[in-house]
């Protein structure tokens, strides 16, 4: 019997407009009401991520969220931090070295926000998260110590992001976990660090078997959290590499791909045992 629901947000939880559907929220409504534990697990910054953790009512003392693509654990209750891996200024200053240049920009997701070069280039997160600090930097010159850098963002246009990735040396591939999570982004962080890891890690918190989670995803930085899980599922709308390795995959983020899942393996499985209905 599955007792945790690992979710990733966007491509996923959301549709393509960036909205939650009243279909999605009721089959995760009626799930947690079963005591099945959903845990939003994505590759976004925590600051990012509370407004949707508030909308589906998975905030508690025994609710978690992965955020920073498993670099981070936090107990949604208050938001404290349960597990964490970061970098280091100097891994910092390796990566911008090797890969700031014209068609690039580079970023730092921290604890408590973003670091930039550019401010200017913020100024949505910085109206729609009060809470998200946002600090401008000069990479090369300015050594940060005093924040914990928990991922190195490389931004640029997607193809050239594509072919930056395939070319990643192997020194750096040793060095640090290094994932494309979104088209347009090159991340690099903690060696060891997926939301796999953070999978395992919260397992251990709840007590859960990963023969006991669902995983659900469409992006390369799934990839290894749908492997992990006992069901991995992708998405209709998933990158085909992602659809490989899935035990199932279920419909589009724009046909309630979650919502069919959780009914299929859950809701389902719970009205034959008498659980539900």
């Amino acid at each position: 019997m599955y007792k945790l629901v690992a979710v990733d947000i966007d491509g996923t939880l959301l549709d393509d407009n960036k909205e939650l559907t009243k279909e999605t929220k009721r089959a995760i409504n009626v799930a947690t009401k079963l005591g099945v534990k959903v845990v939003i697990t994505t590759g976004r910054i925590i600051q990012s991520v509370k407004e949707l953790i508030e909308e589906l009512g998975l905030e508690g003392e025994e609710e978690y969220v992965i955020a920073n693509n498993g670099c981070t654990i936090y107990n949604t209750k208050d938001y404290s931090l349960v597990y964490e891996k970061s970098l280091k200024d100097k891994n910092l200053k390796e990566v911008y070295k090797k890969y700031k240049r014209k068609e690039t920009v580079i970023e730092v997701h921290t604890l408590n926000g973003i670091l930039t070069e550019d401010i200017s280039e913020h100024e949505h997160q910085i109206n729609r998260y009060p809470d998200m600090e946002v600090l401008q930097k000069d990479f090369q010159k300015d050594k940060i110590e005093d924040q914990k850098l928990i991922k190195i963002l490389v931004k640029g246009d997607e193809k050239y992001i594509e072919e930056l990735t395939k070319v990643v040396p192997r020194e750096l591939h040793e060095k640090y976990a290094v994932v494309r999570s979104l088209d347009h982004l090159l991340e690099f962080m903690y060696k060891g660090s997926s939301k796999a890891k953070g999978l395992e890690v919260l397992g251990e918190i709840l007590g859960i078997k990963r023969e006991e989670i669902i995983a659900i995803g469409d992006g390369t930085n799934d990839l290894e959290m749908i492997e992990y899980a006992g069901l991995g599922v992708a998405m209709g709308n998933a990158k085909e590499e992602v659809k490989k390795v899935a035990n199932f995959i279920t419909k589009s983020n724009d046909e309630d791909g979650v919502a069919y899942t959780i009914e299929k393996f859950i809701l389902k499985n719970r009205e034959r045992n008498g659980r539900v209905g």
